[in-house]
Formats: structure tokens, sequence, C-alpha cells
């Protein structure tokens, strides 16, 4: 509505003191840069994770981050995809550098996928989840929309901390009402045709099925162009 009355109130000016086709010429001007701006200036998806996101054992092109940018390029999503995902990270690491990453990438949406490597190494619990906590509410105080990724981890460390590790990410989901992808591997951990030789990381094989298991959630939070 702005920009509307500010192009009514240029025409007007531009037509008193220039001839038409000159006001005309201005004003397309301004319209095109308006738009050069408006398109390049694309909203921004952060994703913050570990090995898992920062495509651990891939090309560039395989990992799902980047199948991520060309599924909303060829949906017309004009968002731009930051990875700052870096492998072996835990939460208290990911928490660490949280407010400068946001600073530096201002996102629109966080993606938020940590907690594995905390899991692996049978770190606390509470934690993993008072880390998780504090970046979310961070993302809430800089009113940033979040995408929590859930995991699961085997049972290394006995049932109750596995059992206690997962519901964690639903906790945090419903006391922060955010959305949630429950299992970021859904029918891909535990098959050895998708999986790396390390028995942990998606291959390329299963790097599509991972987009496949975020896409639904994270696009409630996505803004059609």
């Amino acid at each position: 509505m702005f920009f509307r009355l500010f192009l009514v109130v240029i025409q007007s000016m531009i037509r008193l003191l220039f001839s038409k086709s000159l006001a005309v010429s201005l004003l397309s001007l301004i319209f095109v840069a308006y738009s050069f701006d408006a398109l390049a200036d694309n909203l921004k998806i952060l994703v913050y994770g570990d090995s898992l996101s920062a495509g651990y054992g891939l090309a560039k092109d395989q990992a799902w981050v980047t199948l991520l940018q060309k599924k909303l390029n060829s949906e017309h999503f004009q968002y731009d995809v930051i990875n700052a995902s870096i492998s072996g990270e835990t939460s208290s690491g990911g928490l660490a550098r949280f407010n400068t990453t946001l600073t530096k990438t201002k996102p629109n949406i966080v993606i938020l996928e940590l907690g594995a490597n905390d899991g692996l190494r049978g770190l606390p619990i509470s934690e993993m989840a008072n880390n998780l906590s504090s970046m979310i509410k961070l993302t809430k105080k800089l009113k940033i929309k979040l995408l929590l990724i859930g995991m699961r981890i085997p049972p290394n460390y006995g049932p109750k901390y596995t059992e206690l590790f997962s519901n964690t990410y639903q906790q945090l989901s419903q006391s922060y009402i955010i959305p949630l992808v429950p299992f970021m591997l859904e029918n891909i951990a535990a098959k050895s045709n998708l999986i790396q030789d390390d028995g942990l990381h998606p291959n390329a094989l299963g790097q599509p099925m991972i987009l496949e298991n975020i896409w639904p959630k994270l696009q409630i939070l996505l803004k059609k162009s």
C-alpha cells in the first residue's frame, strides 16, 4: 500500500515538472529498480546442523540441502538456502556460534538439526535440551521461524537414555509450539542400501528421502512468491 501511494505522489510531481513521456519513462525506471531489488533480496533459510546436513561423504550436489535449494527453485519459492552445518557438531557447539551465525546470515527460517552427536557420545540429555531450548528462544526473540529436526539413536546407552533422547524433541516442539520432523532418517536408518559404509550417514540414494521427510513441515513455513 505504501509503495503504491509513493508511486502516485511521485507520478503527480513528475507530471508537473516534466513532459508526460518523460514522466512515464522515469516511473518505469523506478518500478524496474524496485522489482529488481525485490527479486534480488530473496528470503533466507538457514540449515543449522551436523554432518547429516553438512553432506558428509557426498558430493555437494548430492546432499539434501542442495536438493532443497533445487526444489525451492522449481516450485518458485524465492529463498536462498544457507548451510551452516558442521560435521561433528554438538548442541553446545551449535549454541556457542548460533547468535553470531544469525547476525551474519539474517535468516527468515532456521532448520535446526542438532543433537545426534550428543546422543552418540552419551552426553547429558538435560544439557542437550537446554542448548536446543536456548537456540529456539533466540529465534523466537528475533521473530525467526524455526523447524526442529528430531533424531533417534541406537540403544548403546540403554533403553531409558534412548527414549529420553528421542522424547526431548517432542517435548521441545510442544513447549515452544514449533513444527517438528519427528525423525530425520525415517525409512532410511538401518537400511544398508541407503547408508554409507560407516553405518551412520545416508548415501546419495538416501538424500532425496531426507528431503521428503523434511519438506511437508517446511513447506508450511514458506512464503510463496
